[in-house]
This record gives structure tokens, sequence and C-alpha cells, in this order.
């Protein structure tokens, strides 16, 4: 019997760019000139263009226009990939299964001619068995018709396909700004939109053929094979001797025709290739399964009955009520489970310093014959929780930090990254000293969860969700997709916590999403929790805890279980921007909103220089850290928290007016660092660190420097006047960031010391206030421990005139593969005669490119195509320096040759010179474990940010008034940045957004009226009519002085105030109360 293999597939495609949807639509515009589509054998292709695989296919117009509320503007239709597959003769005779890592939104697969299945839930690895379709004698023809249509500004999207004999697959759409066919209105994927989930299109991620003898090892892909593959973990730990016994579970299927005895064997190896340890399971019988053609799907059919519309034609609706809906399916079709336990082993442990990571092959022997084999790279580690020290790893407390990614994870200008990008992700994460990634709203790709295996990052993987609970079909939809993801994710190391949602779900929703954990995922040591959880039941239900803003964080759940912030610091600020006193314009250009305004078409929300979002940031994580489980509040709550976002992307925005992307990132959309990057560095650091923030080329304060364009809100944003005026230049507040243990900071400029701060704001942030920064010259901060030795220092310089280009060349460790998939990077740094970067460079850098390679340009903040405005470089021959720096793209092609690439600014030139190397370009290639890994050692990891009483006592500054999180029905109104707060047991906050929500659900009970010129608030209900206004202290309730706890104002954002508790309980039906369980003051109807 020979034994199977298992192939990437990734060369040799053909690609078209449908430009047409619905798909039906789309297939029948590119039909060829016998009219056949394009997955029948015969077609003829005309203008189709070859690529190799992974593929973005709207990479030219991500962050091309100006950014929305709904996201980039890249393209979303149908799009067709061909190839052919030729069975290798050793392998002719075996199973042949495909694999995908992953399509973003469908995939309709065809095999000569025939569709062999479909896929639609986007976002999980998945695969198909070819081998009914396969003809071993001569090529067959491989077909997939995908598209990335998504909710936002668009007419419709897909639907989920119905799994009805009578249903054409890719038929049924989910209504937007159009309606459709309500024969083929169908149930949409709630993750599918492209605000939260940027839709970039394509085959994106890994594509593989396994060859499998007819008694095999499964693979982790349950849609559409319903197989579980293998499951590896480790137990009986002893951390202190470096002990744990490895586990392994696999399934084997049997399609030989007759029964056979058959063993496991494992073989581990660690990354180098030594042997650690081998053992097997017992032997067992492994009867045989018939093979049969696999089902187009696995939705449930069930799940859809039929209706007849009022014109006759047939509808298939889903079935809502959930009592009605089976148990999600997980049992594994058509196959024996064996198991086998080795003895005690001496192991390095996976953690976030010392990443260690094996190699287990299994090995599957069939009547003593070896048939079969695979080879997982995984991790072993102990996880645990206390509720007095937090997460454990290993049983050393860890403080989670690190930053919410959208799992996407899209770069400007190159779409997808090619798998070693995702390292050098990686890689700037760690340098941040971050240690978190917490994927958002869907569960991030193999290759980014593989990297953090490799990193030591630790992985929040949820599976899909967007902002809200569902009920129905699309909770089960929901509920599948954690199946497949748990499934496919279940051996990787990083992988800490299972997300169930991103906003709170009910009880029984908990209750059967940590179900699906414990059946496919029990001993792993991982949490399956959810966001917002807010109600004692639910909470009791789950194994973590996520909260937004810190709200609804309280000790009772942190003595459940781990508490998360997943999101925290919203606010956004461009790469290009340092300051207010910065040339060329002393001001951030904008047209903003005002504080608390609402997101609106065209207007921006935020008005933040990069010096801006580094207080925001320090103030953001300073929070969290001193609410952390030992921190210095003593509230003892959190275990970890995660700022949004680590990259600007193509999510919602809401520099609607002034960028091209969602600005909130660590590093921008090409991976440049902000200055937000070191802010976080810092911050985040164990060890002594300081960061002098900006940059020391301030102009003298003479003719126009410093002068600024005043501006007056005009009631939509604030609108230059015509009138200037100047910034004071000798009197600026620098600020040092410092680490949390860093007492006191000394700054000094040319060696003179022109100020001392040993009281932080925010932990982080020493500030210095009157600095005359017109002087040039050296300034130096260095930082003091409480015991007031010198722990760390940072200097930064004037900087002389452009003269010098550096351009620096970023490969793969093996160089630039010419396989026309592959990509470099290259740095350009604009330099003064000494080689140092010029902070304030924003000139604008021509490039040549000759060779055998794709030159993709760059990416710059602010940049953008709109109406008669054509600025944006994505594809361009020119970038803009920002701060002095940028970087540039080059895509390989299938030659190799010569790269040759020269830069010219302002008559400034720099040129470099490279060669592509020469790969397997095969239809099929080996696939190998080609990353790079994290150096590590063996040294014992350690406890981090242990309190110091001292440091605590000096720098935490508690809050006067507790936040308190408003509840309208267990969901959280937008009160435009004002923050609820309880005031002795008293709840304020924004009364008109609370009333605005509740109106929402209960309009009938009650109404309101805001007279704004008089800043009076009356509220009609039942029996009573309740009046507040500010400055007065007491509500009139019918007429009758009712004294409140304060006087109703108006805040910095243009709110009305009050006091929250006072006036909810007069609302005809509804009950409010103070649930000090979770510390939430709840607002509920009566339903």
């Amino acid at each position: 019997m020979k034994e199977g293999k298992v192939f990437c597939f990734h060369h040799g495609w053909h690609f078209l760019l449908a430009d047409e949807f619905p798909m039906q639509k789309a297939l029948e515009k590119h039909k060829d000139k016998n009219g056949r589509c394009f997955y029948e054998l015969d077609y003829i292709e005309e203008n189709w263009e070859r690529v190799t695989l992974p593929h973005t296919f709207n990479d030219t117009d991500l962050f091309r226009d100006r950014i929305k509320d709904a996201g980039s503007g890249q393209k979303r239709t149908a799009a067709f990939y061909r190839n052919y597959l030729t069975v290798p003769k050793e392998y002719c005779g075996q199973k042949v299964l495909i694999e995908f890592e992953g399509i973003r939104q469908t995939c309709y697969l065809y095999v000569n001619g025939k569709m062999v299945g479909y896929v639609e839930n986007g976002v999980a690895p998945f695969g198909f068995d070819l081998t009914p379709f396969i003809d071993y004698d001569k090529p067959n023809l491989i077909a997939v018709a995908t598209d990335n249509t998504a909710t936002r500004e668009t007419d419709f999207c897909i639907a989920e396909t119905p799994n009805k004999p009578d249903v054409i697959p890719g038929s049924y759409l989910f209504p937007q700004d159009k309606e459709v066919d309500k024969a083929c209105e169908g149930v949409g994927y709630f993750w599918n939109c492209n605000d939260f989930n940027p839709s970039v299109g394509g085959i994106t991620r890994p594509v593989k053929i396994h060859f499998k003898p007819k008694v095999h090892l499964t693979l982790p892909l349950y849609s559409n094979l319903m197989t579980k593959g293998t499951y590896i973990y480790g137990s009986d730990f002893d951390i202190q001797n470096g002990t744990s016994k490895i586990n392994v579970e696999s399934e084997i299927r049997n399609e030989s025709g007759k029964d056979v005895k058959a063993y496991i064997e494992i073989i581990v190896k660690n990354i180098v290739g030594e042997e650690v340890t081998r053992f097997k399971s017992d032997e067992c019988v492994v009867n045989s399964t018939s093979a049969k053609i696999p089902p187009l799907s696995i939705t449930p059919t069930d799940a859809y009955i039929a209706e007849i519309l009022p014109d006759g034609r047939k509808h298939y609706t889903a079935v809502n009520d959930e009592s009605k809906l089976g148990e999600t399916i997980t049992k594994s079709l058509n196959v024996t489970e064996v198991s086998a336990v080795s003895d005690t082993t001496k192991l390095n442990f996976w953690s976030i310093a010392n990443p260690f990571l094996y190699r287990a092959e299994v090995r599957l022997f069939a009547d003593g014959e070896l048939c079969d084999s695979e080879v997982i790279e995984t991790g072993f580690r102990k996880v645990g929780y206390d509720k007095d020290r937090g997460v454990l790893l290993n049983d050393v407390p860890v403080w989670l930090r690190g930053y919410a990614q959208r799992a996407t994870n899209e770069w400007a200008a190159i779409g997808i990254a090619p798998k070693w990008l995702k390292d050098v992700d990686a890689m700037l994460i760690k340098e941040s000293n971050a240690n978190h990634i917490r994927f958002m709203h869907v569960a991030g790709s193999k290759a980014d969860v593989r990297s953090f295996d490799r990193h030591g990052i630790v992985c929040t993987q949820p599976a899909g969700d967007k902002e809200r609970e569902n009920f129905g079909r699309q909770w089960k939809q929901r509920v599948e997709l954690m199946r497949d993801v748990i499934i496919a994710f279940r051996n990787s190391p990083s992988i800490l916590f299972w997300e169930a949602g991103n906003n709170s779900i009910n009880k029984e929703h908990m209750a059967e999403m940590r179900a699906i954990k414990e059946k496919l995922d029990p001993s792993g040591g991982r949490f399956m929790g959810c966001r917002t959880l807010n109600t004692e039941d639910v909470i009791e239900e789950s194994e973590f805890v996520g909260t937004m803003l810190n709200r609804h964080a309280a000790r009772f759940t942190a003595a459940h279980g781990p508490i998360m912030e997943t999101e925290y610091l919203r606010e956004e600020a461009p790469r290009r921007i340092w300051d207010d006193f910065s040339p060329p314009d002393f001001d951030y250009k904008t047209k903003w909103g005002g504080k608390g305004g609402r997101k609106q078409v065209g207007i921006d929300f935020y008005d933040m220089t990069s010096e801006d979002l580094a207080l925001a940031s320090a103030k953001g994580y300073g929070e969290f850290f001193n609410d952390r489980i030992g921190g210095a509040s003593k509230k003892d709550y959190y275990s970890g928290c995660a700022a949004l976002c680590w990259t600007d992307s193509a999510q919602h925005g809401r520099q609607a007016y002034s960028e091209n992307a969602r600005m909130s990132g660590r590093v921008d959309a090409v991976r440049n660092k902000k200055q937000s990057f070191d802010v976080f560095r810092v911050m985040q650091s164990p060890k002594s660190a300081v960061k002098i923030f900006g940059h020391r080329n301030y102009p003298k304060a003479d003719g126009d420097n410093y002068k600024y364009n005043v501006k007056k809100f005009n009631g939509t944003y604030w609108k230059e006047t015509g009138e200037t005026d100047f910034r004071d230049a000798y009197n600026k507040t620098v600020y040092v960031i410092g680490s949390y243990d860093i007492a006191k900071i000394v700054l000094k400029v040319n060696g003179r010391e022109v100020g001392v701060c040993d009281k932080a704001i925010y932990t982080f942030v020493f500030p210095f206030p009157n600095i005359d920064i017109t002087e040039s010259g050296e300034i130096t901060a260095y930082g003091y421990d409480c015991g007031g030795n010198l722990v760390a220092s940072d200097t930064i310089k004037t900087v002389g005139e452009p003269s010098q280009i550096h351009l620096t060349l970023h490969t793969d460790t093996n160089g630039l593969k010419a396989d026309g998939n592959d990509v470099a990077y290259v740095d350009i740094e604009v330099t003064d005669e000494n080689g140092d970067i010029c902070p304030l460079c924003y000139d604008k850098i021509d490039f040549e490119f000759s060779g055998d390679g794709v030159f993709l340009g760059g990416y710059n903040s602010g940049k953008f195509d709109f109406g008669d405005k054509h600025e944006s470089v994505i594809h361009k021959n020119y970038v803009y320096a920002e701060c002095g720096t940028n970087r540039v793209f080059i895509r390989s092609t299938e030659n190799v040759g010569k790269l040759k690439l020269k830069a010219n600014m302002n008559g400034i030139t720099a040129e470099i010179e490279f060669e592509s190397v020469e790969t397997q370009n095969d239809t099929l290639t080996e696939c190998t474990f080609d990353g790079i890994y994290e150096d590590c050692k063996n040294d014992a990891d350690r406890a981090e940010f242990e309190a110091i009483e001292q440091i605590d006592n000096i720098k935490y500054v508690p809050e006067s008034e507790p936040y308190c999180k408003i509840l309208v029905n267990g969901q959280e109104p937008d009160t435009r940045g004002v923050r609820s707060l309880n005031k002795n047991g008293r709840i304020w906050g924004a009364v008109i957004c609370i009333l605005e929500r509740l109106k929402t659900e209960w309009s009938e009970h009650f109404d309101f009226e805001y007279n704004s010129d008089e800043k009076i608030l009356t509220l009609k209900s039942g029996e009573y009519v309740v009046t507040a206004e500010c400055g007065r202290t007491h509500l009139l309730v019918n007429g009758n002085e009712n004294l409140m706890d304060g006087e109703p104002y108006i805040s910095d954002s243009g709110q009305f105030v009050m006091e929250v508790s006072a006036i909810a309980s007069y609302i005809d039906g509804v009950s409010a109360w103070y649930d000090d369980k979770v510390e939430v003051f709840r607002i509920e109807t009566k339903q």
C-alpha cells in the first residue's frame, strides 16, 4: 500500500475577474463563444491571467478611496479560477482530497465540469473529496467560482444556499441597498460585512492536495469532509521537572473493501529534527466502509423549509425556532478513533518568552504496513487561572497585553501577505512588548496563527459574529462555524481563548458554545467565553469574559474566570502628523465634527495628532494595567487587555474626510511604525525604558512658522474662519513615556537641566511644560527607579537637511522566490549627511523599476482618489516620505532574474539591485515548514509586572467617581463619548442617548422632548410628566419637586447629562436598578 502525501497546489492557476454579481449572472456573462461556462472542459479562455496562489484580486483598490463607516471601497464581485491537476503515477488509485485554508467569501468547486461541493461561510478551513470526479489517466480541470460580496454600501450580497436538491448553489441573496427577488432572498452570514471584516477577495490562503490510500488518517476539515483529524495535547504536567505526557487522538477511515488491523505510531521531534520520544497506540480493527459521493454541502437539511409564494414559486425559508433545530453535528463520518499516550517525557514547554515547538509525525500502520502519515507542528503548555494571580502559563502568571486586530490582517499595496511577512508582523508585535492578539469578529487565518505559535503570541480566536446576538438560523451558522474553527485550530499552542461572540449572548447560547468546546477541545487548555457578558447566569456558563472600555468588569467575574479587555483605545491619528507644532501645517487639517459628535459621511470623528494619540494610549492602557490582578487600584479585575488595533486597516473608519483607512494602528497599513508603536513598546516593557515623544527639528519662531488656521464650529464641523494665530513654541509641553518602574525623569537640553518630573500622569506619561522647542541640539531624558537609580535614558537630536536616500531590501530568509507570489519590500529612509532620518521630510519620491518583477508601489496616509482628486499612491511609481521614511513592494514573477530599483527625490538618488532565486514552480510542490522561528532559550519563565508598592503609591491616581455601565435590555447605548458614572450610588449619564435607545424598543409607553435652547428635558409616561432642567437640582414630577443628587449639566461634547437613575423608573413598564454583582445599572422593559 503506497503511503499518502500532501502537496501545495499553488502554481499554474488562471484567473478571471468576473466583475459581475450575482453568481449566475457572472457565469452567463463569461461564457465562451461556444456558450460554455468557465468550469467546462472545452471552455475557451480569453483574457485570463496566470497567477500563483495565494492570490488577492482587489489589492489594487484597497486603501485607494476615502475611508467610510462601511470600510474601504475595494471591489466586491465574483471571480473565477482554473487549473489542471494531474495525479502522479505513484498515487494513481488513491483518494484525492483538496484543502482550502479559507476563502473570502464563497467557494463553488468544480472538477471536470461537475460541481463537487460548496462552502459559503468565508472563514474556516474546509475541504472536498475529489476522488469520485478524478480521471487518473489525464489532467483534471479544477475550477473555482468565488465572490467576496459583503454587506454595507452594496446592492446585495451572497446568502446561505438552502441545502436542497432543487436550489442552485449561490443563487440566494441577502438584500442591502436594493431589494432582491423574494424567491431567492436568503439568510446572510452575520459576519460577512465589509466594515468589520474587510472583503479582501480571491483565493487568498494556501491550497493543498492530499493523496490518501484507502486506509488513511482523516483531515481536520469538518466542512465538507465531516472529519476531525488528529488532536494532540499534553497532560500530567510537572513544570518544575519539565515533564509531561503527550496524548494523540486520531481518526482512521477504511475504504479498502476489507477490515484491517491498524495502529498509529507517533514520533516527536524538535524543530531541528532531534527525536524526543516515540510511542504507539494499541492495535484495533478498523471496519471497512463504502466510499460514497460526498454531499455538495453539509448545511443541515432541516434548516430550511419550503414555502409557496403568492405567485406560485417555491422559496426556502429558514427555520428560526431553535427548539425545532437539531443539535449541531460534530460526529465524524465513517471513522474509527484511536488514541495513544506517551510515557512521561522531558519537554521544553511553549511559552511567550520561549515558544518551543515540536513536530509530531503520526504514522498509520494497517495490517503491519505503513500506509499514511502526517506531521503536526505544535507545542505543549499548561494553562490555568487563579483569581489572585491571573492567567497562568506553565504555572507562571502572565499579564497579556496587545492588540485587537481585524482577522483579514490585510496590507496596503499587496493585499494578503505571503507567510514570511506574517512572521515580520509577529516579530513587530513582540518588539512592541506585546504578547497577545485578539482577532475581531471572525477567526484569524492558519498562517497568522502558525506565526503566533512560532513567536509566542497568545491568541484569542473567535468564529464568526458582528455586533449583537443572533437567533435561529444565523445563530446556528455561528455554532457550526465555531465547530469548524475549533477542529481546524485546536493543535495551535498560541490559542488560549475561544470567543463565542463580540457582544453578549444568553445563557443557553453560552452553554451551547461551551459544550462545543468541551466536546471538541476538552484537553487543550483553552477558555471559552464571550465579550460583554453582564448577567450572573451567563457568566457562570462562560470560562472567560471580555469587556469593552472597562465596562461591567467586576471582582465577582474575575473570581469566576479571566476578564480580558477586548478593544480599548478607539481613537485615530495618522502617522504623518507629529503634533500641532510641526510643519507644514502646524495643525492636523481636518473636517472635525466636534467632540462627542456622530459618525457622518465626509466628516472626521477625531482631530488627533500622534501626540494626542500617545496621551490617549497611556490613559487607556494605564486604566487596565492598574486594574489588572495585582494592580495598583486593588480591584484585581483583568488578566489582559487589547488595544484597537495593531495596524491601520481597511475596516470601518471614522476619519471620513481626511483619511483612506482606520487610523487606530500602532503601525500603518504597510507596517511602518507609527509614533504610537514606541509609546506601547515602552508602556508594555517589563524592563526599564523611556522614550521622548516627538522630534527635535522644530523651526525657529519667525515668519509664518507656527501659524495655523483658526476654526469655528458651524453646527456640523469645525470650519476654518480665515483667521490665523500662532502656536507658542517657547512654551510647549514635551512628553516622555516611561515604563512602569520609572519613578522620576530628568530632562536635559544640550546638557542643561530643564525639568524634573516625579508626578506621572496616566502612570506612564511624564509631562514637561514650558519647554522652548526652537532650541536645536540634543534633548535627553533620564529615567530613575524608586531607589533613585538611573535605569534608562533616551536622546533625540536635531537633524540636518535631507541629503541622502537609503534603500534597504527585505526578503524571505532565502531571498525573493521567483514563484509569481512572493514579495520583497524596500525601506526608504531620507537622511541628512550624517545618516540620521529627517523627521519632517514629506517630499515625493519617484521610482524607476526594471527586471523580472512587478513594482507594486507603496502607501501614504491621507492620499486617496475622490471625485476629481486622484492622489492615491497605491500601485503607482511614486510615494511620499512620511516623517522621513516609507516603503515600497515588489512582487516576483516566475522568471529568475535581476531586479533594479532607483529612487529619486528632488535630485537625490539611490538605487538597489538584487536577484530573485529559483524555486520549484510545478503544479504540485512539497509542503514545508519554512517560517521564521523564535530563538528559544532554556531559561525559566518569570512573572512580569509584579506590583511595586512604592511605584503604585507614587503613580496611581484613583478615580474620584467610578465608571458604571448603563444597559438597556442588556445592551449599551452609544452615549457620544460621555462616561457614565456612579456618584455615591446615583448613576449619571447622557440621558438623551439612553432614552433614544429605549425608544426603539418601548416607544408606545413613553415620549420625551428636549429643548436644547432652554436645556430642558420633558418626559411623559402613563400618569407622569417629568421635567429636568440644567442648573436645577430637583425634578418636577407632575409639577411637584423631587430632589436629585445634583444638577443636570451639558458635557463638553454637548450632551445633556443627569442622574439617569432618578428619571428612568418613571417610565411605564420599566424597571431600573443597580446590579452590584457585575457593577452595571440596568434599565429593562417588561417584555
